[in-house]
């Protein structure tokens, strides 16, 4: 007889490069998978968030991971970054973070420099394009609530935002008004004050893109509400809601990591589903129904990582509900 064998090894050297919008909960699952499974680890944190992650070296340090087993490395991607992806001994990346840095790493990963033995494995979760759709026989109170949720929970600041409404014709104008009413409710402020709902974005470079944007959708879309922003005293944007948006529009089709959520019409159900999927992203998605047959159709059509039914698409529960996406999510 034969006796075969599969080993799983350590791969040697990693990089995790980790996002600012989870500096502890990103940063720690994606370095502590990796050191478990036998690996070093050299840590790069997002720039405007590096003592989160300097603090739990610290910690694993105190509780007896052996020095340089875990490497905090601080800096800018484009320096810092790039040195150690491009390194000829490090050997796979971990990257949290946009389309277009993702897209770099993979490219500058995928040549092989002198003295390198391996090709570098990439693991990326780069982001998305996130959409609710509601359909004709939808709980309409539970679909306002979830698109609010969803769109405005932590300034709009998750991969998994949603940041598109697709609302079947039937309904359109009952959701959109009471979203509309809903986003008008919420108060922005000083997250420490327990009835602010939504606190500023991470700093003026984002302020001012999702400014950019909103100027943008004044002109694709009907603006509903919000729309304003206020950098004097931190970076603060009302929560903006836009009507009878094209689906190929640019707040349509482009990330925009804030709190803005644009609403198109579908003819049915169907017409909703392609909508759905006319992105380059595929991260959450999520469908508001009360007809099985459109549920189904949707866990087989609606091409995203993560579908949830009859709830909003952002907030997978660690350790229960695994997260990533396809396509350039």
């Amino acid at each position: 007889g034969e006796t075969n064998r599969f080993f799983y090894i350590p791969l040697g050297v990693g990089v995790v490069i980790s996002p600012w919008n989870f500096p502890f909960a990103i940063m720690a699952g994606t370095t502590v998978a990796a050191l478990v499974t036998g690996n070093t680890v050299l840590l790069k944190p997002a720039s405007a968030t590096p003592v989160v992650a300097y603090k739990f070296v610290e910690v694993l340090e105190e509780a007896g991971l052996p020095a340089g087993v875990l490497n905090y490395i601080p800096g800018s991607g484009a320096e810092v970054g790039d040195y150690l992806v491009d390194h000829p001994r490090t050997r796979f990346i971990s990257f949290t973070g946009s389309r277009d840095v993702g897209i770099r790493i993979y490219e500058r990963a995928a040549k092989v420099h002198p003295g390198q033995i391996w090709l570098k494995r990439v693991i990326a979760e780069m982001g998305g394009k996130d959409a609710i759709v509601v359909d004709k026989e939808a709980d309409l109170e539970l679909a306002a609530q979830s698109i609010v949720a969803s769109a405005f929970g932590f300034s709009g600041q998750k991969c998994s935002a949603c940041s598109r409404a697709i609302i079947v014709e039937d309904v359109y104008d009952q959701v959109l008004n009471r979203v509309v009413e809903l986003t008008k409710q919420l108060k922005v402020g000083d997250p420490a004050d327990q009835s602010t709902f939504m606190g500023p974005v991470i700093d003026q470079s984002a302020y001012n893109k999702i400014m950019e944007y909103i100027e943008i959708g004044k002109k694709e879309g009907r603006l509903m509400t919000g729309g304003e922003g206020d950098d004097s005293k931190g970076f603060f944007i009302q929560p903006t809601v836009f009507a009878d948006v094209d689906p190929n529009a640019r707040i349509m089709q482009e990330e925009i990591f804030g709190p803005v959520v644009a609403f198109t019409k579908a003819k049915d159900f169907d017409h909703a589903l392609e909508i759905a999927n006319n992105t380059e992203y595929g991260l959450t998605g999520a469908v508001i129904s009360r007809n099985r047959a459109n549920l189904e159709k949707a866990r087989e059509e609606f091409h995203v990582g993560n579908l949830y039914f009859n709830r909003g698409c952002t907030g997978a529960i660690v350790g229960y509900q695994p997260f990533g996406g396809f396509n350039m999510s």
